[in-house]
Protein backbone atom coordinates (compact mmCIF):
# COMPACT_ATOMS: atom_id res chain seq x y z
CA UNK A 1 0.00 0.00 0.00
CA UNK A 2 2.67 2.06 0.70
CA UNK A 3 4.59 1.69 -2.81
CA UNK A 4 1.45 2.32 -4.11
CA UNK A 5 1.31 5.76 -2.46
CA UNK A 6 4.91 6.86 -3.32
CA UNK A 7 4.15 6.13 -6.99
CA UNK A 8 1.36 7.88 -6.93
CA UNK A 9 2.80 10.80 -5.55
CA UNK A 10 5.77 10.34 -7.92
CA UNK A 11 3.43 10.20 -11.35
CA UNK A 12 1.47 13.38 -9.71
CA UNK A 13 4.70 15.37 -9.39
CA UNK A 14 6.19 13.94 -13.01
CA UNK A 15 2.82 15.88 -14.24
CA UNK A 16 3.03 18.73 -12.86
CA UNK A 17 6.85 18.98 -13.94
CA UNK A 18 5.63 18.37 -17.59
CA UNK A 19 3.13 21.16 -17.36
CA UNK A 20 3.48 23.69 -20.11
CA UNK A 21 4.52 26.88 -18.50
CA UNK A 22 7.01 30.02 -17.86
CA UNK A 23 10.12 28.04 -18.64
CA UNK A 24 12.95 28.41 -15.94
CA UNK A 25 14.59 31.91 -16.57
CA UNK A 26 12.51 31.81 -20.15
CA UNK A 27 10.07 34.70 -20.39
CA UNK A 28 8.17 32.68 -23.31
CA UNK A 29 4.98 30.78 -21.88
CA UNK A 30 3.66 27.75 -23.96
CA UNK A 31 0.93 27.02 -21.23
CA UNK A 32 -2.58 25.91 -22.98
CA UNK A 33 -0.55 24.69 -26.31
CA UNK A 34 -1.70 21.53 -27.63
CA UNK A 35 1.49 19.79 -27.24
CA UNK A 36 0.13 16.45 -27.23
CA UNK A 37 -1.48 16.96 -30.79
CA UNK A 38 2.38 18.64 -31.62
CA UNK A 39 4.12 15.00 -30.69
CA UNK A 40 1.44 12.48 -32.35
CA UNK A 41 2.47 14.68 -35.22
CA UNK A 42 5.95 14.99 -35.39
CA UNK A 43 6.62 11.42 -34.57
CA UNK A 44 4.96 10.43 -37.81
CA UNK A 45 7.64 10.56 -40.44
CA UNK A 46 5.22 11.40 -43.23
CA UNK A 47 4.25 14.67 -41.68
CA UNK A 48 7.63 16.31 -41.32
CA UNK A 49 6.16 19.99 -42.63
CA UNK A 50 3.53 20.13 -40.99
CA UNK A 51 5.71 19.20 -37.47
CA UNK A 52 7.37 22.78 -38.43
CA UNK A 53 4.55 24.18 -38.91
CA UNK A 54 2.96 23.34 -35.56
CA UNK A 55 6.46 23.92 -33.76
CA UNK A 56 7.06 27.69 -35.71
CA UNK A 57 3.22 28.65 -34.55
CA UNK A 58 3.57 27.45 -30.80
CA UNK A 59 6.67 29.14 -30.62
CA UNK A 60 5.23 32.62 -32.17
CA UNK A 61 2.28 31.99 -29.65
CA UNK A 62 4.74 32.65 -26.63
CA UNK A 63 6.60 35.37 -28.56
CA UNK A 64 3.41 37.06 -29.48
CA UNK A 65 2.41 36.64 -25.64
CA UNK A 66 5.65 38.35 -24.57
CA UNK A 67 5.33 40.71 -27.06
CA UNK A 68 1.52 41.71 -25.28
CA UNK A 69 3.57 42.53 -22.16
CA UNK A 70 6.83 43.69 -23.56
CA UNK A 71 6.00 45.42 -26.80
CA UNK A 72 9.38 43.52 -27.87
CA UNK A 73 8.96 40.85 -31.00
CA UNK A 74 11.23 38.50 -29.12
CA UNK A 75 13.23 38.12 -25.99
CA UNK A 76 16.69 39.75 -25.46
CA UNK A 77 19.99 38.31 -26.89
CA UNK A 78 20.75 37.08 -23.86
CA UNK A 79 17.74 35.09 -23.31
CA UNK A 80 17.84 33.57 -26.25
CA UNK A 81 20.07 30.05 -26.13
CA UNK A 82 18.08 29.95 -22.54
CA UNK A 83 14.73 30.00 -24.12
CA UNK A 84 15.82 27.62 -27.33
CA UNK A 85 16.96 24.87 -24.67
CA UNK A 86 13.87 25.14 -22.45
CA UNK A 87 11.87 24.57 -25.67
CA UNK A 88 13.38 21.83 -26.84
CA UNK A 89 13.09 20.57 -23.36
CA UNK A 90 9.61 20.92 -23.23
CA UNK A 91 8.78 19.32 -26.33
CA UNK A 92 10.86 16.34 -25.78
CA UNK A 93 9.33 15.76 -22.41
CA UNK A 94 6.22 15.83 -24.19
CA UNK A 95 7.34 13.21 -26.42
CA UNK A 96 8.56 15.60 -29.49
CA UNK A 97 11.04 13.76 -30.93
CA UNK A 98 14.59 15.80 -30.85
CA UNK A 99 15.70 15.17 -34.33
CA UNK A 100 12.02 17.03 -35.40
CA UNK A 101 13.60 20.00 -33.98
CA UNK A 102 16.96 19.95 -35.53
CA UNK A 103 15.19 18.72 -38.77
CA UNK A 104 12.92 22.07 -38.06
CA UNK A 105 16.29 24.39 -37.32
CA UNK A 106 14.72 25.88 -34.00
CA UNK A 107 16.96 28.37 -33.46
CA UNK A 108 17.29 29.59 -37.19
CA UNK A 109 14.21 29.35 -39.10
CA UNK A 110 12.32 29.35 -36.00
CA UNK A 111 13.84 32.13 -33.95
CA UNK A 112 12.57 33.20 -30.86
CA UNK A 113 13.60 36.87 -31.29
CA UNK A 114 12.50 38.33 -34.75
CA UNK A 115 14.16 41.30 -35.95
CA UNK A 116 11.80 42.54 -39.97
CA UNK A 117 14.03 44.68 -41.71
CA UNK A 118 15.88 46.26 -38.52
CA UNK A 119 12.10 46.54 -36.94
CA UNK A 120 12.55 44.47 -33.02
CA UNK A 121 9.20 45.88 -31.51
CA UNK A 122 5.32 46.12 -32.05
CA UNK A 123 5.26 49.65 -32.82
CA UNK A 124 7.45 49.68 -35.41
CA UNK A 125 6.21 47.09 -37.05
CA UNK A 126 2.91 48.19 -36.64
CA UNK A 127 3.82 51.73 -37.89
CA UNK A 128 5.25 50.04 -40.85
CA UNK A 129 3.82 51.07 -44.00
CA UNK A 130 0.58 49.39 -45.52
CA UNK A 131 0.32 47.21 -41.68
CA UNK A 132 -3.06 48.99 -41.51
CA UNK A 133 -4.48 46.66 -44.52
CA UNK A 134 -3.02 43.78 -42.52
CA UNK A 135 -4.52 44.97 -39.66
CA UNK A 136 -8.14 45.77 -41.49
CA UNK A 137 -8.14 42.31 -43.25
CA UNK A 138 -7.17 40.02 -40.53
CA UNK A 139 -10.38 41.21 -37.56
CA UNK A 140 -11.45 38.36 -35.96
CA UNK A 141 -13.00 35.56 -36.56
CA UNK A 142 -10.67 34.49 -39.00
CA UNK A 143 -12.08 30.52 -38.51
CA UNK A 144 -13.83 31.50 -41.70
CA UNK A 145 -12.27 30.33 -44.57
CA UNK A 146 -13.06 33.98 -47.16
CA UNK A 147 -12.04 36.00 -43.72
CA UNK A 148 -8.68 33.68 -43.38
CA UNK A 149 -8.19 33.76 -47.17
CA UNK A 150 -8.57 37.60 -46.82
CA UNK A 151 -5.85 37.90 -43.98
CA UNK A 152 -3.56 36.13 -45.25
CA UNK A 153 -3.47 38.03 -49.16
CA UNK A 154 -3.05 41.06 -46.96
CA UNK A 155 -0.16 39.76 -45.15
CA UNK A 156 1.66 38.52 -48.35
CA UNK A 157 1.00 41.75 -49.84
CA UNK A 158 2.36 44.00 -46.79
CA UNK A 159 5.42 41.91 -46.90
CA UNK A 160 6.24 41.94 -50.99
CA UNK A 161 6.57 46.00 -50.39
CA UNK A 162 8.27 45.46 -47.22
CA UNK A 163 11.15 43.36 -47.79
CA UNK A 164 11.23 43.16 -51.62
CA UNK A 165 13.83 40.67 -53.30
CA UNK A 166 14.91 39.92 -50.09
CA UNK A 167 15.95 35.70 -49.07
CA UNK A 168 13.14 32.84 -47.75
CA UNK A 169 14.83 33.46 -44.53
CA UNK A 170 13.92 37.37 -44.04
CA UNK A 171 10.55 36.37 -45.27
CA UNK A 172 9.78 33.62 -43.03
CA UNK A 173 11.09 35.71 -39.80
CA UNK A 174 9.07 39.08 -41.25
CA UNK A 175 5.95 36.67 -41.59
CA UNK A 176 6.28 35.25 -38.25
CA UNK A 177 6.87 39.21 -36.66
CA UNK A 178 3.91 40.55 -38.81
CA UNK A 179 1.79 37.45 -36.74
CA UNK A 180 3.41 38.51 -33.41
CA UNK A 181 2.75 42.65 -33.56
CA UNK A 182 -1.20 41.43 -34.90
CA UNK A 183 -1.47 38.96 -32.20
CA UNK A 184 -0.28 40.77 -29.06
CA UNK A 185 -2.99 43.28 -29.65
CA UNK A 186 -5.68 40.63 -28.35
CA UNK A 187 -6.21 37.97 -25.85
CA UNK A 188 -5.03 34.24 -25.57
CA UNK A 189 -8.10 32.82 -27.51
CA UNK A 190 -7.83 35.77 -31.05
CA UNK A 191 -3.54 34.67 -30.61
CA UNK A 192 -4.60 31.06 -31.31
CA UNK A 193 -6.83 32.06 -33.74
CA UNK A 194 -4.92 34.27 -35.90
CA UNK A 195 -1.98 31.18 -35.86
CA UNK A 196 -4.51 28.81 -37.16
CA UNK A 197 -5.01 31.03 -40.23
CA UNK A 198 -1.22 32.27 -40.60
CA UNK A 199 0.38 29.12 -39.92
CA UNK A 200 -2.36 26.50 -41.36
CA UNK A 201 -2.75 24.43 -38.38
CA UNK A 202 -5.83 23.34 -36.84
CA UNK A 203 -6.44 22.71 -32.90
CA UNK A 204 -3.37 24.47 -31.33
CA UNK A 205 -4.64 25.19 -27.92
CA UNK A 206 -6.25 23.09 -25.62
CA UNK A 207 -9.88 23.38 -25.15
CA UNK A 208 -11.13 23.51 -21.34
CA UNK A 209 -13.76 20.78 -20.45
CA UNK A 210 -16.87 22.75 -19.49
CA UNK A 211 -19.15 20.69 -17.66
CA UNK A 212 -22.79 20.93 -18.60
CA UNK A 213 -25.62 22.04 -16.41
CA UNK A 214 -28.29 19.69 -16.09
CA UNK A 215 -31.02 22.35 -15.56
CA UNK A 216 -29.68 24.39 -18.06
CA UNK A 217 -32.43 24.45 -21.06
CA UNK A 218 -31.97 22.41 -23.92
CA UNK A 219 -31.08 23.91 -27.21
CA UNK A 220 -33.21 21.78 -29.19
CA UNK A 221 -36.63 20.73 -27.27
CA UNK A 222 -38.61 18.57 -28.59
CA UNK A 223 -41.73 18.84 -29.23
CA UNK A 224 -44.53 17.03 -26.36
CA UNK A 225 -46.57 14.94 -28.49
CA UNK A 226 -49.80 16.45 -26.37
CA UNK A 227 -49.25 19.78 -28.47
CA UNK A 228 -49.87 18.55 -32.03
CA UNK A 229 -53.74 18.81 -32.51
CA UNK A 230 -55.88 15.86 -32.50
CA UNK A 231 -56.77 15.48 -35.68
CA UNK A 232 -57.22 13.37 -38.55
CA UNK A 233 -54.32 13.24 -41.48
CA UNK A 234 -56.85 15.02 -44.15
CA UNK A 235 -57.65 17.95 -41.72
CA UNK A 236 -53.53 18.38 -40.95
CA UNK A 237 -53.16 18.58 -45.16
CA UNK A 238 -54.57 22.74 -45.61
CA UNK A 239 -55.84 23.32 -48.38
CA UNK A 240 -56.74 19.41 -49.72
CA UNK A 241 -60.49 18.80 -49.72
CA UNK A 242 -61.60 15.57 -47.91
CA UNK A 243 -61.86 13.17 -50.03
CA UNK A 244 -65.41 12.19 -49.65
CA UNK A 245 -66.73 15.16 -51.25
CA UNK A 246 -65.09 15.11 -54.33
CA UNK A 247 -64.52 12.37 -57.48
CA UNK A 248 -61.53 10.64 -57.55
CA UNK A 249 -60.26 12.55 -60.91
CA UNK A 250 -60.31 15.42 -59.19
CA UNK A 251 -58.04 14.23 -56.23
CA UNK A 252 -55.37 12.34 -58.63
CA UNK A 253 -54.98 16.05 -60.79
CA UNK A 254 -54.30 17.52 -57.50
CA UNK A 255 -51.83 14.82 -56.18
CA UNK A 256 -50.08 14.91 -60.12
CA UNK A 257 -50.19 18.96 -59.30
CA UNK A 258 -48.48 18.72 -55.96
CA UNK A 259 -46.00 16.23 -57.06
CA UNK A 260 -44.78 17.97 -60.10
CA UNK A 261 -44.76 21.37 -58.06
CA UNK A 262 -42.93 19.54 -55.85
CA UNK A 263 -39.98 17.87 -58.47
CA UNK A 264 -39.94 21.55 -60.02
CA UNK A 265 -39.16 23.35 -56.66
CA UNK A 266 -36.61 20.79 -55.74
CA UNK A 267 -35.10 20.95 -59.33
CA UNK A 268 -35.12 24.75 -59.09
CA UNK A 269 -33.29 24.36 -55.53
CA UNK A 270 -30.54 22.15 -57.06
CA UNK A 271 -30.20 24.90 -60.43
CA UNK A 272 -29.90 27.64 -57.87
CA UNK A 273 -27.12 25.86 -55.77
CA UNK A 274 -25.45 24.48 -58.77
CA UNK A 275 -25.22 28.19 -60.18
CA UNK A 276 -24.12 29.59 -56.97
CA UNK A 277 -21.57 26.84 -57.00
CA UNK A 278 -20.59 27.62 -59.79
CA UNK A 279 -20.38 31.27 -59.35
CA UNK A 280 -18.72 30.68 -56.76
CA UNK A 281 -15.55 28.50 -58.31
CA UNK A 282 -15.05 31.05 -60.92
CA UNK A 283 -15.14 34.15 -58.45
CA UNK A 284 -12.47 32.18 -56.68
CA UNK A 285 -10.31 31.64 -59.18
CA UNK A 286 -10.60 34.93 -60.89
CA UNK A 287 -9.38 36.31 -57.13
CA UNK A 288 -6.58 33.72 -57.19
CA UNK A 289 -5.36 34.64 -60.41
CA UNK A 290 -5.49 38.39 -59.80
CA UNK A 291 -4.05 37.65 -56.00
CA UNK A 292 -1.12 35.85 -57.50
CA UNK A 293 -0.41 38.25 -60.28
CA UNK A 294 -0.50 41.30 -57.74
CA UNK A 295 1.64 39.44 -55.24
CA UNK A 296 4.24 38.44 -58.12
CA UNK A 297 3.77 41.20 -60.87
CA UNK A 298 6.17 40.36 -64.60
CA UNK A 299 9.30 41.22 -63.92
CA UNK A 300 12.72 39.61 -65.45
CA UNK A 301 14.40 36.54 -64.42
CA UNK A 302 17.61 35.28 -64.62
CA UNK A 303 18.14 32.46 -66.64
CA UNK A 304 20.78 28.77 -66.86
CA UNK A 305 20.82 28.80 -70.71
CA UNK A 306 18.21 30.70 -72.37
CA UNK A 307 18.99 34.09 -71.42
CA UNK A 308 16.84 36.64 -69.68
CA UNK A 309 13.51 35.82 -69.86
CA UNK A 310 9.92 37.08 -67.94
CA UNK A 311 8.00 35.25 -65.27
CA UNK A 312 4.16 35.52 -67.38
CA UNK A 313 1.16 33.60 -67.01
CA UNK A 314 0.13 31.27 -69.37
CA UNK A 315 -3.61 30.50 -70.51
CA UNK A 316 -5.11 27.34 -69.90
CA UNK A 317 -5.86 26.70 -73.89
CA UNK A 318 -2.06 27.36 -74.76
CA UNK A 319 -0.97 25.35 -71.86
CA UNK A 320 -3.02 21.98 -72.98
CA UNK A 321 -2.20 22.84 -76.59
CA UNK A 322 1.11 22.84 -76.22
CA UNK A 323 1.35 19.53 -73.89
CA UNK A 324 -0.72 17.80 -76.61
CA UNK A 325 -3.90 17.52 -74.81
CA UNK A 326 -1.88 16.36 -71.60
CA UNK A 327 -0.62 13.32 -73.68
CA UNK A 328 3.26 13.95 -73.32
CA UNK A 329 3.96 12.64 -69.43
CA UNK A 330 7.50 12.46 -68.86
CA UNK A 331 7.22 12.59 -64.99
CA UNK A 332 4.82 11.31 -61.95
CA UNK A 333 4.62 12.71 -58.49
CA UNK A 334 2.78 12.53 -55.36
CA UNK A 335 2.40 16.05 -56.00
CA UNK A 336 0.82 15.99 -59.53
CA UNK A 337 2.19 14.78 -63.21
CA UNK A 338 4.67 16.20 -65.26
CA UNK A 339 4.38 16.93 -69.01
CA UNK A 340 6.30 17.99 -71.54
CA UNK A 341 5.18 20.92 -73.30
CA UNK A 342 6.27 23.48 -76.99
CA UNK A 343 4.44 26.54 -76.95
CA UNK A 344 3.83 28.06 -80.41
CA UNK A 345 7.11 30.21 -80.10
CA UNK A 346 9.46 27.67 -79.74
CA UNK A 347 9.70 27.96 -76.21
CA UNK A 348 10.16 24.46 -74.45
CA UNK A 349 8.81 23.55 -70.87
CA UNK A 350 8.25 20.87 -68.40
CA UNK A 351 5.00 21.88 -67.14
CA UNK A 352 3.60 20.49 -63.72
CA UNK A 353 0.28 19.79 -63.30
CA UNK A 354 -0.94 20.15 -59.37
CA UNK A 355 -2.63 17.55 -57.96
CA UNK A 356 -6.68 18.78 -57.15
CA UNK A 357 -5.92 22.41 -55.16
CA UNK A 358 -7.99 22.55 -52.37
CA UNK A 359 -9.23 25.88 -51.35
CA UNK A 360 -7.83 25.97 -48.19
CA UNK A 361 -4.69 25.34 -50.04
CA UNK A 362 -4.93 28.23 -52.76
CA UNK A 363 -2.95 31.05 -50.72
CA UNK A 364 -0.05 28.37 -50.29
CA UNK A 365 -0.20 27.71 -53.85
CA UNK A 366 0.27 31.53 -54.43
CA UNK A 367 3.48 31.61 -51.08
CA UNK A 368 4.78 28.48 -53.38
CA UNK A 369 4.94 30.11 -56.57
CA UNK A 370 6.25 33.53 -55.19
CA UNK A 371 9.15 31.35 -53.60
CA UNK A 372 10.16 29.39 -56.23
CA UNK A 373 10.29 32.64 -58.84
CA UNK A 374 12.69 34.00 -55.98
CA UNK A 375 15.32 31.16 -56.46
CA UNK A 376 17.59 32.15 -59.32
CA UNK A 377 20.73 29.41 -58.94
CA UNK A 378 22.65 27.21 -62.09
CA UNK A 379 21.66 23.80 -60.50
CA UNK A 380 18.40 25.05 -59.64
CA UNK A 381 15.36 24.61 -61.93
CA UNK A 382 14.02 27.55 -62.67
CA UNK A 383 10.45 28.23 -62.99
CA UNK A 384 8.91 30.48 -66.15
CA UNK A 385 5.55 31.10 -65.12
CA UNK A 386 1.88 29.91 -64.02
CA UNK A 387 -1.48 28.60 -65.21
CA UNK A 388 -4.32 29.22 -63.12
CA UNK A 389 -8.17 27.53 -64.85
CA UNK A 390 -11.07 27.16 -62.03
CA UNK A 391 -9.65 24.63 -59.85
CA UNK A 392 -6.65 23.26 -62.02
CA UNK A 393 -3.34 24.50 -60.86
CA UNK A 394 -0.38 24.70 -63.43
CA UNK A 395 3.54 25.63 -62.71
CA UNK A 396 5.84 26.05 -65.97
CA UNK A 397 9.62 25.18 -65.24
CA UNK A 398 12.47 25.36 -67.78
CA UNK A 399 12.67 21.96 -69.83
CA UNK A 400 15.60 19.34 -68.86
CA UNK A 401 16.58 17.73 -72.00
CA UNK A 402 19.07 15.24 -70.80
CA UNK A 403 16.41 14.34 -68.58
CA UNK A 404 16.16 13.41 -64.58
CA UNK A 405 19.46 11.73 -62.71
CA UNK A 406 17.13 9.02 -61.67
CA UNK A 407 17.20 8.23 -65.52
CA UNK A 408 20.78 8.02 -65.98
CA UNK A 409 21.36 5.91 -62.43
CA UNK A 410 18.65 3.25 -63.11
CA UNK A 411 17.45 3.33 -66.79
CA UNK A 412 18.97 0.20 -68.70
CA UNK A 413 19.57 2.11 -71.81
CA UNK A 414 21.73 4.89 -70.61
CA UNK A 415 25.29 4.50 -70.59
CA UNK A 416 26.91 4.39 -66.98
CA UNK A 417 27.94 7.69 -64.88
CA UNK A 418 32.00 7.87 -64.36
CA UNK A 419 32.51 8.29 -60.63
CA UNK A 420 33.81 11.44 -61.49
CA UNK A 421 30.39 12.82 -62.59
CA UNK A 422 28.64 11.18 -60.03
CA UNK A 423 30.94 13.25 -56.89
CA UNK A 424 30.93 16.57 -59.22
CA UNK A 425 26.26 15.72 -59.14
CA UNK A 426 27.13 15.45 -55.75
CA UNK A 427 28.72 18.67 -55.13
CA UNK A 428 26.12 19.89 -57.33
CA UNK A 429 23.16 19.38 -55.67
CA UNK A 430 24.94 20.01 -51.99
CA UNK A 431 25.04 23.62 -53.72
CA UNK A 432 21.93 23.99 -54.18
CA UNK A 433 20.28 22.71 -51.02
CA UNK A 434 22.35 24.96 -50.04
CA UNK A 435 21.54 27.73 -51.59
CA UNK A 436 17.83 27.20 -50.91
CA UNK A 437 18.61 27.08 -46.97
Amino acid sequence: MLASGVAVVVCILVFLEMRPKVMGNCPLDLSGSNLTLLSSTCSNKGDRGKCCRYINAFVAVSVARYANMSSNLGVPSGLSDICLHSVSETLELYGVPSNATVFCALGTKIPVTYECMGRITVMQMLESPNFEDVTENCKLPLSEESSCRRCMNASILYLHHLIGAEDNMTLSTCRDATFAALASQGDNVSTFEIATCFFGVQELNVHPVVASDPSSPSLTPEASPSSLPDASPSQLLVGIPSEEHHHPYHLTVIRVGIAVTAVSVFLLIILIFLIHRKSRELGDSENLDKTCWNVFPPQPIQKGQDGPSTFQKFSYKETKRATYNFSTTIGQGGFGTVYKAQFSDGFVAAVKRMNKVSEQGEDEFCREMELLGRLHHRHLVSLRGFCVEKHERFLIYEYMENGSLKDHLHSTGKTPLSWLTRIQIAIDVANALGYQV
